[in-house]
């Protein structure tokens, strides 16, 4: 189920069903090269304004601005069991060293940041929809080639 989903990133289609947002060119799922994983030596001075610049030079931040401007009160009894706001889901990040770069999307509603070992069905398909867009970096992207 997980390679099924994983797939599924690579259609276009498919992820335009879930109702991502992005550019027409965009080819998926969107490879980054290995300095994304190291965009500071320091993390603590990490801004999830640089964070912003790149995802709206790569033409996925309105995806982002989608999740911020879609969160809205859950029907029924949720909201009395602690969930009362459902918030869509964003990008999913697939990184190889994950502590350098989840400060940079901290603050962005929807978005993921996982390891390779930490893909799962539900992370790449949320609610069983296949589809999901996602951003792979070259180091995670060579440790997922050994999968089959």
């Amino acid at each position: 189920a997980r390679m099924a989903a994983l797939s599924a990133t690579a259609h276009k289609e498919m992820v335009e069903a879930r109702g991502h947002m992005f550019d027409e060119e965009l080819t998926l799922p969107i490879i980054m090269e290995e300095d994304f994983e190291r965009l500071h030596e320091d993390v603590e001075e990490a801004y999830t304004q640089e964070m912003i610049d790149i995802l709206d030079t790569l033409g996925v931040y309105e995806d982002v601005e989608r999740a911020r401007t879609g969160r809205h009160q859950r029907a029924g009894r949720g909201k009395m069991r602690g969930r009362r706001y459902r918030t869509p889901r964003s990008l999913l990040v697939v990184v190889e060293d994950v502590d350098a770069v989840r400060p940079f999307f901290r603050n962005l509603p929807g978005v993921e940041v996982v390891t390779p070992n930490g893909m799962s069905t539900e992370r790449l398909a949320p609610g069983g929809d296949p589809g999901r867009l996602t951003i792979i970096s070259m180091q995670a992207l060579e440790k997922m080639m050994g999968w089959s």
